[in-house]
């Protein structure tokens, strides 16, 4: 297949990932920072960072991402982060170097999907498992029974193995890949006397 082909795949394959009314469950507040730790911050997308050209064009991480070594233009980019921010919360992901903060990653969380991408540099440091842990969190709060990752790939064996470390499982299989879900327990209500 011709690349250009694949771009249209993929970008088809973020758009098929939620369902169309997925954004009503989300009250988007784009001034709100979250500070997770001295570490790493989420910041609300506000408009495409030259950082995750580095990630969406380098077909290593493409590879992970979407299943195929391709890469995405600048346009393509802005297309799906426009979506996802429609469809669900976008943050990007920022870490403290000591003098300033670090665009590192992106994290998408939507109703039935949620999606992360680290830089390269910046893997193997447990930032995407704490990130994780706070939409955990965040999900159990907006009163949901599942956080589901649509897509992990059989070759992507450090995601799998970051996913089911935080308890996800993998419940349905599609040809070169799995989605995983894990289950949230929802806040007991206090009986009233």
């Amino acid at each position: 297949m011709k690349s250009t082909k694949w771009r249209t795949l993929a970008i088809d394959i973020l758009k098929k990932r939620t369902q169309p009314n997925s954004e009503s469950s989300f009250k988007h507040n784009s001034s709100k920072k979250v500070r997770i730790n001295e570490k790493i911050r989420l910041v609300p997308f506000d408009n495409i960072r030259k950082e995750s050209l580095k990630w969406y064009q380098d077909p290593e991480s493409m590879y992970n991402i979407v299943g195929v070594k391709m890469t995405y233009t600048k346009e393509e980019i802005n297309q799906m982060y426009t979506w996802q921010n429609e469809h669900g919360l976008l943050y990007y992901i920022e870490y403290n170097r000591g003098s300033r903060f670090q665009t590192i990653g992106d994290v998408w969380l939507a109703e039935d999907d949620y999606a992360i991408v680290i830089d390269q540099e910046y893997r193997n440091r447990h930032i995407g498992r704490i990130v994780t842990k706070y939409f955990l969190f965040k999900s159990k709060k907006m009163g949901r029974e599942y956080m589901t990752v649509s897509e992990i790939f059989n070759w992507n064996k450090a995601s799998q193995k970051m996913f089911t470390s935080l308890k996800f499982y993998p419940f349905n299989e599609q040809k070169d890949s799995w989605s995983y879900r894990r289950k949230l327990k929802r806040p007991r209500k206090l009986n009233s006397l």
